[in-house]
């Protein structure tokens, strides 16, 4: 049987916070704030439906409940089981528009393509003028 995302609802709940708790200070959010766990994790799950089922996984197997030292539990994830949980976490988190407004991230920008060939050309005609600079070499 596979795991489904409304499954880890309650893992969901109190890990999205654990690993991203916002900062008022910082004026930045914290995972609940932004619906990690349930707008914006399961666009990342249909985007990355090869890693999907290996996340869903891993966090069902983490305690349903809010454990006391949740940090701990987070911890005693393995590295490469822990890398996987938190790419979707904080991918999911900064897929929101807020928090990149927050970090000043202006998203892609069209850039203007005005190239100025006369310094391209001032940087290649010593090169064509000087010709091929090849050494023959028999093998």
């Amino acid at each position: 049987m596979s795991v489904t995302i409304e499954d880890i609802q309650p893992q969901l709940s109190w890990l999205c916070d654990v690993m991203i708790p916002g900062s008022t200070e910082l004026g930045m959010p914290s995972a609940s704030e932004i619906g990690v766990a349930d707008k914006l994790l399961p666009r990342s799950l249909k985007a990355r439906a090869d890693l999907a089922p290996k996340f869903l996984e891993l966090v069902a197997t983490l305690p349903k409940d809010r454990p006391a030292d949740p940090l701990a539990v987070i911890n005693a994830v393995p590295v490469n089981d822990l890398d996987v949980i938190g790419r979707f976490v904080a991918g999911s988190y900064f897929a929101d528009l807020s928090v990149q407004k927050g970090l000043g991230y202006t998203g892609y920008v069209a850039l203007p393509m005005d190239p100025d060939y006369d310094d391209i050309m001032a940087t290649i005609e010593p090169i064509m003028e000087r010709g091929p600079c090849y050494i023959e070499v028999n093998a």
